[in-house]
């Protein structure tokens, strides 16, 4: 759908703008019709400008890998004076991040989990021992 919306919208910005009805200014006063005719015309074609910026500014900023996820926060347990410990996951390998105020720092690099179910605790007492 998000791939649609960019040639849609330039598509319907087009088609507006040929088809918008022309008339010159100041020969006759318009009529209710026509007024309203305009004034759904113009609103259409600002839809069809939002469209086509939203489709663009989709492409470019988030020309990501496609499918899925790169880095994945699995827990974040908040520690006093604005710090915190993170569990993240990149391309399938996890690293122990220390996050405060003056920065990240990568406190450790975890080996593949060989059981199912360990939990941050669990990693965090394992770690403590090392």
């Amino acid at each position: 759908m998000p791939r649609l919306l960019l040639p849609l919208g330039l598509l319907l910005c087009a088609g507006l703008f040929a088809a918008s009805p022309a008339g010159a200014a100041g020969t006759e006063p318009l009529s209710m019709g026509t007024a309203l005719l305009r004034t759904v015309w113009a609103l259409c074609l600002v839809a069809g400008l939002i469209l086509a910026l939203y489709g663009l500014a989709r492409k470019r900023l988030f020309s990501g890998r496609p499918g899925g996820k790169t880095v994945t926060i699995l827990e974040l347990h908040p520690l006093p004076q604005k710090t915190a410990l993170a569990l993240v996951r990149v391309r399938d390998r996890e690293y122990l991040l220390g996050v405060g105020g003056n920065g990240v720092r990568l406190l450790a690099e975890l080996p593949p989990e060989k059981e199912e179910g360990t939990d941050f605790a669990t990693l965090l007492d394992q770690h403590k021992q090392a």
